[in-house]
């Protein structure tokens, strides 16, 4: 296999993505997407692999979110897979480390938070972005952080775009472990070694058990019930220029909100 944005190699039993768009903190276009499903589903299908952890290349980020820089509602954007990288880590029989070095911003943090383990060196920032670059992100994976962090946590991160420190993260429960930059992919390696000493079937039902509590919320997002056209619209664009050009958006191309029927 040969990609682009990605490196992926597999070595003693545990598989390696590295997310690989340092100049741009990794964030992740429709390609990166693209190449993230090909990578976990041959994971998947491997029976000698034990583990899977995902990080992002260079010292600045694991991933920032998704690239602003291309169209909103083309494949350059959102990539044309089928599957959602989101939904193979939750479904692929192997646990999944999200190994965090810098910052986890919007779909970054989403992604760190929805493996089975986050573990993130001490100067790792977490945080969303959605309301504030107008990226209608909704759905099981938003709700899914009430279950990590409870609920008035999970509106904090979600509907003030705050950023939290590593300690703080650990705090709230939203990683599993804090440590040294230095050391960071040696502990990785050590919770590599504690699966690999485990069953992986028993792994397996234990993972498909935790996800079986949340399933329910996997149908229609809210965004696509209710405003599936908002990435066309005026706040949609002027929020991720805004974004761009290091400015505020215009108050004025805000959106009223929607009259949902009782």
């Amino acid at each position: 296999m040969r990609f682009t944005d990605i490196v992926y190699r597999k070595a003693d039993g545990i598989a390696w993505l590295t997310i690989n768009r340092p100049e741009v903190y990794n964030a992740v276009r429709g390609k990166t997407s693209d190449e993230m499903v090909e990578a976990l589903q041959d994971a998947a299908a491997d029976a000698s692999i034990r583990a899977v952890v995902i990080n992002g290349a260079g010292p600045n980020a694991f991933s920032s979110g998704r690239d602003q820089g291309q169209e909103r509602m083309t494949a350059a954007y959102e990539g044309t897979s089928e599957v959602r990288y989101f939904d193979l880590i939750r479904s692929m029989p192997q646990p999944v480390i999200a190994m965090v070095d810098g910052y986890a911003i919007g779909s970054g943090n989403i992604l760190a938070y929805m493996c089975d383990f986050t573990i993130c060196s001490d100067r790792s920032r977490f945080g969303q972005t959605g309301p504030r670059v107008g990226s209608p992100a909704t759905g099981y994976f938003v709700s899914y952080l009430q279950r990590v962090v409870g609920e008035k946590r999970a509106r904090e991160i979600w509907m003030l775009c705050r950023q939290y420190s590593a300690q703080e993260a650990l705090e709230m429960g939203l990683v599993n472990a804090v440590v040294p930059a230095a050391e960071l992919e040696a502990e990785v390696q050590r919770w590599c070694e504690e699966i690999r000493e485990v069953s992986p079937r028993i792994l397996q039902l234990q993972k498909l058990s935790f996800n079986e509590a949340y399933d329910y919320m996997r149908g229609p997002a809210p965004a696509q019930r209710y405003a599936p056209d908002y990435q066309k619209s005026d706040e949609a664009e002027e929020r991720r220029l805004a974004f761009l050009q290091r400015r505020k958006p215009d108050p004025a191309k805000n959106l009223p909100y929607l009259e949902l029927q009782s």
